[in-house]
């Protein structure tokens, strides 16, 4: 009988319960432990290409949650012992990066004892699910259970999640076994499960940032309720933003790609790896190793940046135009680009191209520039140009920023 099958498993017989219809206010609230990424009996995902700085996040965030502190801007609900697994590294990597971390953010040992645990892959592999004899099988994941609950943890993450697995990534049956050997250590454990995971490698359109960017089968994401993407600084967000190219590599962007449970947030969240010098030189290595540890970042904001006299004489010059009976241009595009009005922006507050237009297309959405149509006395001919609405200049630094 198919009831006596699911007996091996010990699943109990399945019957048709009625629902039991609670009062809203009765229903105990999600278990968030860290902002809504991380919630106990789910498995969420954090996705990066190479060298984007996911292990450094994901070693924050156990960091964050073991000791209670706000290190990468997520709310911590919930102070719990973490356990990390990082499949990949040898030990002395982990703690070069966990003693940057903690130097970094000023984190007492004392902190953190016997509140982060660590499984080193290269000391003993880890082998959640494996092919069977046409099935699966779980090797590890019952004493994954025993530990986890002997040890109150409340995080669980695993740093890569393929060095979790030996099944075939790319197919939907395999990565659904995969997942569900995690959510399973999830529910019985009653704690979060974080998978680090690779990207697909980004096509001419630049780095995606959906959830469809993971790498391997779509089971994998659709097994998981919450997932975010790590993304490096691109070279227009860096010229947008006026870094340089040398600190780009330093920057990276984490963005919302799915959420199940909680609504998506707004834009992104910015991140930058710090190099952090141990002070561990030896006689043969002086100057000891410099490690990446992650800490939040914010953007600088163009209108921020300048006053509001600063922006008002950028509008004189405006007002006055290239010359007697002509405005300048509200666009660079062919021979406009001599009378364009992002120049006197360039001239006057020292920005590039791609800022100055960040700021002649908000004044016009604004109101504080107007695109008019006027006949130029030297061309005797129609033109397009921008006419200065003094109705509307800016009073203080943010009057025609204040969604920047």
């Amino acid at each position: 009988m198919p009831g006596d099958v699911w007996a091996l498993y010990g699943q109990p017989e399945l019957r048709a319960t009625p629902a039991p219809l609670p009062d809203a206010h009765t229903i105990p609230p999600r278990e968030w432990l860290l902002g809504t990424w991380l919630l106990r009996r789910f498995v969420s995902i954090l996705a990066a290409q190479g060298g984007a700085g996911k292990s450094a996040l994901a070693l924050a965030a156990a960091v964050s949650l073991a000791t209670g502190r706000t290190l990468i801007d997520e709310y911590v609900h919930h102070r719990t012992p973490v356990w990390l697994m990082n499949l990949e590294d040898p030990a002395d990597e982990v703690n070069r990066r966990l003693a940057a971390l903690m130097q970094l953010h000023g984190i007492p040992r004392h902190e953190l004892d016997t509140r982060l645990f660590v499984h080193h892959g290269r000391d003993r592999r880890l082998l959640m699910a494996a092919e069977s004899q046409g099935g699966f099988t779980y090797p590890d994941q019952d004493i994954v259970i025993e530990q986890a609950k002997a040890q109150r943890i409340g995080l669980i993450i695993v740093d890569p999640f393929v060095k979790s697995h030996t099944l075939e990534e790319n197919d939907n049956s395999a990565m659904d076994a995969a997942v569900t050997a995690w959510s399973e250590v999830a529910e019985r454990a009653n704690l979060a499960v974080l998978l680090v995971h690779h990207v697909r490698k980004p096509g001419t359109g630049g780095a995606d940032t959906s959830v469809d960017a993971a790498r391997g089968a779509k089971s994998l994401t659709d097994a998981a309720r919450s997932a975010r993407i790590l993304t490096p600084m691109s070279r227009d967000e860096a010229e947008r933003l006026g870094i340089a190219q040398a600190d780009r590599a330093r920057l990276t962007r984490l963005t919302d790609a799915k959420a199940n449970l909680a609504p998506l947030r707004p834009g992104a969240s910015w991140l930058r790896l710090e190099q952090i010098a141990l002070g561990n030189g030896t006689e043969h290595y002086p100057n000891g190793d410099t490690v990446a540890a992650i800490t939040p970042w914010k953007p600088p904001s163009l209108w921020a940046a300048h006053s509001a006299p600063e922006l008002n004489r950028v509008l004189d010059r405006l007002a006055d135009g290239p010359a007697p009976g002509t405005l300048y241009a509200p666009t660079r595009r062919g021979r406009a680009l001599q009378r364009w009005a992002g120049t006197v922006l360039m001239h006057e507050l020292g920005l590039n191209e791609t800022q100055a237009a960040e700021i002649i297309t908000t004044w016009i959405q604004s109101g504080t520039l107007q695109v008019v149509t006027y006949r130029d006395p030297q061309q005797r001919r129609e033109r397009t140009g921008v006419h200065v609405m003094d109705t509307h200049r800016p009073t203080n630094t943010l009057s025609d920023g204040d969604d920047e």
